[in-house]
């Protein structure tokens, strides 16, 4: 029943008023009920802080107690002790905490398992003193203290999560009346405004109605013409019989017509008249088709006024208009589209001829491993017509065997990576061929596949190395065979002569001497070169041995001096050496470290003008260890720089090939530097001089274990840190700290060990390069022990991209990430791992 308006608006005034009333009331004791949860609140929250003191007290002191087990330094056992103490303090606090029921048990459960923790600490301490580390750690590791230690964190976090679940519940009541009160009040008031907009809409509504039905009768007509009219496409609408009732100017345009000139004329005069037949009888069949019927790109050729024939692309439909059925059809010139197909087509077939011809294997394989494309190459490797590779699988290609060995590199082209390596293939023929693989990732495009830098795909190169293996592996057996097959007799000659040199023979006549020195030196001289030539062939086949030891780098230096004055003497050249006081070591192979030094004199010497001063610095640059040998000599050609450290490489004057030499020397000592990961280089200014140095990272006694960097809250993940630099450690750490993790630091592999043999850790951080021990070669022991062969592992290196390739796909690393450090991708990565982990129900 419809009530009359003024008794709407009675009824409406009404509720309003009382809802207003309840709403006051309401509020009145929702404030009482605030303010006594309030106290209650603070009671609790009080409780939280002292816990979490508590526990935070008790990780200090155990990170406190392993500390001192590492170090036995008396400092470290009083830090330790006065940690206890403040422990005692806090316990002493904890117990006049408010707490009843379950949470009241739980405290005193707490309390007695840390009283038993600070026991078994303290008997760890006695064993350190008594029995040394190896016997602590095995105290600390033993099943008792791992459970004491994860009874605490449980039963405290227990604690704190009921004490917070009170907490919430306390505040979720008081929320739930507040919000009854705000629902009342805004009820009220959207009651009376809603009062008012029901009488200002009632007598809007019908005035818009009214509007709104005149203009959809006015507009409906000029709208479908507008629509009809700003087409790109050509509508023609015709008659059952095929007439024409209408053309927007797109059809009109495309086919060079007037609208006056098109009204009633058959469909047909647009088409050529050969098409006019077949297109007849196919419009007859409309008829016959049910009501809204579609069909969709049907192609023809159209005729323009002017005679001219192209192709469209047509659809048809029908339409009821005052109960006339009208067919329409939609046209598209497709000419530029058939264009750009043929040129496609056209420039295809030119590419394919050009693969075809090119003696490599190309191809493309898309994100589901398909080849949508191959050179004529693949068909005679595999032995198989285009049709059984285009649209295939590389494992279907290949077989489960050949793909096995393939599938990490195709992974890791398809994660974006450029990869490179080398494979050996047995082709369809049987011959066994060599192929240097290069895969190189594609990226969609413009939003291509819906997502923008995703990988689609990748290329796929691959050259045939066979023969210059072959020729390679020839050329090193002749250059080994011939240089070892020389030292024989050259030995002979030297020892030969220098006894005739030395008299051996008798007292030699003047010329006779001269003679005997000319050939004792060419000797030595052809002894070099094929030392050199060997040393060469050994860099290349990864042959030489290095045996790296911390040096001291002013002794080594003041040795090739030595060793080098006679050189410096017969051409009138004077050595100067200048280092400072503070020793300086590096990481070297001194042998190796002596032969480039040598190297680097002798070339200083031999440009060096008479009467010269060949300089050598030692010294600090950039953080590094810097050696530099400085002559004052002519300088090295603009032209000659950029290929001085190729092997047989000299300078072309006349004035350079005087001064003889193999051109391996600077190769070499290039290839050895590199293999102390260290870098060679030079400054040179034509009549000024030249100098070269080497950089070799400075070699830093391991500092002490250092303790983690802050202790706060509970349930933090701990992150071992194994990072030789102090200042980078400890930036690690404080990011790790204001993210919510606690980090122990080490900084060598060994101390790493140490302290996974007493704590376990979510996850752990390496750097590459590590003293006595390659960070590469901490993770691979790692993995071998089975308390650590599912932990997650992060790379921060400044090499991470190469030590990545370098280790390949067998070494299980969770992230490989670079220096300068990302703080938002370290601690993504490492939450991501700890997810993961704990997801797979791992500790």
């Amino acid at each position: 029943m419809k009530l009359p308006f003024r008794t709407n608006i009675t009824i409406a005034l009404g509720l309003g008023l009382l809802l207003m009333a309840l709403s006051t009331v309401t509020s009145y004791l929702t404030i009482n009920s605030l303010l006594e949860d309030e106290k209650s609140e603070e009671k609790i929250q009080v409780t939280v802080v002292l816990l979490e003191r508590l526990v935070s007290q008790f990780k200090t002191a155990e990170s406190l107690q392993r500390r001192y087990l590492l170090t036995n330094i008396d400092k470290d056992l009083a830090a330790y002790r006065q940690a206890g103490a403040g422990l005692q303090q806090v316990l002493l606090g904890v117990s006049g905490l408010p707490m009843t029921g379950e949470s009241l048990k739980d405290l005193h459960t707490l309390q007695g398992l840390i009283a038993r923790r600070l026991d078994l600490m303290e008997q760890t301490v006695n064993v350190r003193q008594q029995a040394g580390l190896e016997a602590a750690i095995l105290l600390v590791g033993n099943d008792l203290n791992r459970q004491l230690h994860d009874d605490i964190e449980e039963l405290a976090g227990r604690i704190k999560i009921a004490q917070m679940l009170t907490l919430e519940l306390s505040g979720q009541n008081a929320r739930r009346t507040a919000q009854t009160v705000r629902m009342l009040i805004l009820l009220s008031g959207l009651l009376s405004l809603g009062l008012l907009g029901w009488t200002i809409r009632a007598v809007i509504r019908a005035q818009a109605n009214s509007r709104r039905i005149q203009a959809e009768l006015a507009d409906s007509e000029a709208m479908s013409r507008a629509i009809t009219e700003s087409m790109a496409d050509g509508v023609i609408t015709a008659t059952s019989e095929g007439l024409v009732v209408n053309a927007n100017s797109a059809a009109r345009h495309l086919f060079g017509y007037r609208l006056k000139d098109l009204l009633g004329q058959p469909v047909a005069m647009l088409l050529p008249a050969r098409w006019k037949p077949g297109f007849s009888a196919f419009f007859a069949t409309l008829a016959d088709r049910p009501a809204g019927f579609k069909e969709s790109d049907t192609e023809v050729m159209g005729v323009r006024r002017d005679g001219g024939e192209f192709p469209v692309n047509v659809s048809f439909g029908d339409v009821n208009v005052g109960g006339r059925r009208l067919f329409t059809a939609i046209i598209r010139d497709i000419s530029e589209r058939k264009r750009i197909a043929d040129a496609l087509r056209d420039s295809e077939a030119q590419l394919r001829q050009l693969t075809d011809n090119v003696p490599a294997l190309m191809a493309y394989v898309d994100s589901e491993q398909r080849f949508q494309f191959h050179n004529k190459a693949y068909e005679e490797v595999f032995g198989l017509p285009r049709e059984k590779i285009h649209g295939k699988t590389l494992l279907e290609i290949a077989g489960p065997e050949f793909y096995s060995r393939i599938s990490g590199h195709v992974q890791e082209a398809l994660s974006g990576y450029a990869v490179r390596y080398e494979r050996e293939q047995v082709t369809a023929s049987g011959e066994r061929r060599e192929y240097v693989m290069s895969y190189f990732p594609r990226y969609s495009e413009d939003g291509e596949d819906g997502e923008e830098d995703k990988v689609i795909g990748f290329f796929s190169l691959g050259t045939d190395v066979t023969e210059l293996k072959r020729i390679d592996r020839m050329k090193s057996e002749f250059v080994s065979t011939v240089s070892h097959e020389l030292r024989t007799p050259l030995t002979s000659i030297r020892g030969s002569l220098g006894l005739v040199s030395g008299g051996v023979a008798g007292a030699l006549p003047e010329r006779a001497r001269s003679l005997v020195e000319i050939a004792k030196n060419n000797c030595e001289r052809l002894i070099r070169l094929i030392n050199d030539i060997l040393d060469s062939e050994k860099i290349e086949s990864g042959k030489m041995q290095f045996e790296l030891q911390p040096q001291e780098l002013l002794p080594l230096l003041q040795q090739t001096l030595a060793d080098n004055e006679g050189f410096a003497a017969q051409h009138q050249v004077k050595l100067a050496l200048h280092a400072p006081r503070q020793p300086l070591k590096a990481l070297v192979d001194s042998d190796r470290l002596l032969q480039v030094m040598t190297n680097l004199l002798s070339n200083a010497i031999k440009f060096s003008p008479a009467q010269g001063t060949v300089l050598v610095l030692l010294g600090r640059h950039a953080g590094r260890v810097r050696v530099e040998v400085s002559d004052n000599g002519p300088g090295i050609p603009e032209e000659f720089r950029e290929r001085i450290f190729q092997k047989f490489s000299q300078a072309d004057s006349s004035d350079t090939r005087q001064k003889g030499g193999t051109g391996l020397g600077l190769a070499i000592s290039k290839a050895i530097v590199e293999r102390m990961d260290g870098s060679l280089g030079f400054t040179s200014k034509v009549d000024v001089g030249t100098t070269f140095f080497f950089e070799l990272p400075e070699w830093r006694e391991a500092p002490p274990v250092t303790a983690p960097m802050s202790l706060c809250g509970i349930n933090r993940p701990r992150i071992l840190v194994c990072e030789d630099d102090p200042d980078v450690a400890q930036l690690i750490g404080m990011m790790l700290d204001k993210a919510g993790f606690d980090a122990d630091i080490a900084h060598t592999a060994a101390q790493a060990r140490d302290y996974l043999k007493m704590e376990s850790y979510a996850a752990m951080t390496v750097d590459v390069h590590l003293p006595y021990e390659n960070g590469l070669q901490l993770i691979r022991s790692l993995r071998q022990d089975k308390r650590t062969t599912d932990l997650p592992v992060l790379v921060l290196s400044v090499t991470a991209a190469e030590a990545r390739l370098y280790a390949g796909s067998t070494l299980a690393v969770t992230a490989w990430l670079e220096k300068p450090i990302d703080e938002r991708r370290l601690l993504g990565s490492l939450r991501q791992a700890i997810d993961c982990r704990r997801t797979l129900g791992k500790r």
